[in-house]
């Protein structure tokens, strides 16, 4: 038995057993204590969750909450998982970072060499590929853990309006165009708020987790999908023809774009009030490539933007800028 199989076997007793010693172990696998030690070593260093009591009656233990019972792939299962691992290199930081990375060096390490050849040709010819934003998240998983334990937390948020502190309950995490998004329950406003996981600069758990509200009925799904109970206006969008192309492309138009005959398009939606702004920032740089016919609010926000962009100008060509 080599080692790779024989620390496997262990593993498979270790979890067929409450409790053993290494005297039982180096009779059932034919080695020495010390070869057994270090086998013991080396699977607590692969994240193997091992306790140990010293003593007469003492050994070792493995800490069953916190471990799987070995799951057998097959070769298409565990190239397919790689796959999976691999469209999400692209972004800098994901949720639970370091223990993605540990499982995906361990899967590795185990695999068989034809398994992982194929994984080896699998990245020579997939990419997937995700804008690069710069951005930081440090607090990404603790503000997933937050949501599924509905803890309440304490956050810095920086926004264009500059820097608050606020007290919210995370509904979850979700990545769009490269960066993530928290929909949260804001006790200040108190109403769900949308924040960006980048802009949060310091993040710690609320001392009061008296006010938690029930998070029955609350989907990270349902709510990028929809946003329940947000205020909602009828948005109207006609397009040129090279608008409609880029548009196609575009998350923010894509959803509700029709293509008429002639190849200009109109996108015809509900679009939530609180998404307007970032909308007339979309359509801007869109030109004359799009006219927006309703709501009236996104309207004068557009009206706004090209008036200060002209009084900026202007400035400048007076020498005052």
């Amino acid at each position: 038995m080599n080692k790779a199989q024989r620390l496997l076997h262990i593993l498979m007793t270790m979890q067929a057993h409450r409790k053993f010693n290494l005297k039982e172990l180096t009779e059932e696998f034919g080695v020495s204590k010390r070869t057994i030690l270090r086998d013991l070593q080396e699977l607590s260093e692969l994240g193997v969750p091992l306790y140990s009591e010293l003593g007469v009656h003492g050994g070792y233990q493995l800490l069953r909450e916190r471990m799987l019972p070995p799951i057998h792939f097959s070769d298409k299962e565990a190239v397919a998982l790689f796959l999976v691992a691999e469209s999400l290199k692209g972004y800098p930081m994901l949720p639970f970072e370091a223990e993605v990375e540990s499982a995906l060096k361990k899967f590795y390490h185990y695999s068989p060499r034809e398994t992982k050849e194929k994984i080896e040709r699998l990245r020579s010819h997939v990419l997937f590929h995700v804008q690069e934003r710069g951005l930081d998240t440090p607090h990404l998983t603790a503000l997933l853990e937050a949501s599924l334990e509905g803890r309440i937390v304490t956050i810095t948020y920086e926004s264009e309006k500059g820097i608050s502190q606020r007290d919210i309950q995370p509904i979850g995490v979700y990545t769009a165009s490269g960066l993530w998004y928290c929909p949260a329950y804001c006790f200040r406003s108190q109403d769900t708020r949308l924040f960006r996981a980048d802009r949060i600069t310091a993040l710690a758990v609320s001392g009061d987790q008296s006010r938690r509200i029930d998070p029955a009925g609350f989907d990270i799904r349902d709510w990028v999908a929809g946003r329940p109970g947000e205020e909602t206006a009828e948005l109207v969008i006609h397009l040129s023809r090279a608008g409609v192309i880029r548009a196609k492309s575009d998350p923010m138009l894509a959803d509700g774009l029709t293509v008429h005959e002639d190849g200009t398009g109109c996108v015809r939606r509900r679009a939530a009030l609180s998404d307007l702004a970032c909308l007339a920032d979309t359509l801007l740089g869109y030109g004359a490539k799009a006219e927006v016919e309703a709501p009236e609010q996104l309207r004068e926000m557009l009206l706004r933007r090209v008036q200060e962009i002209r009084e900026l100008y202007a400035d400048a060509g007076d020498g005052s800028f």
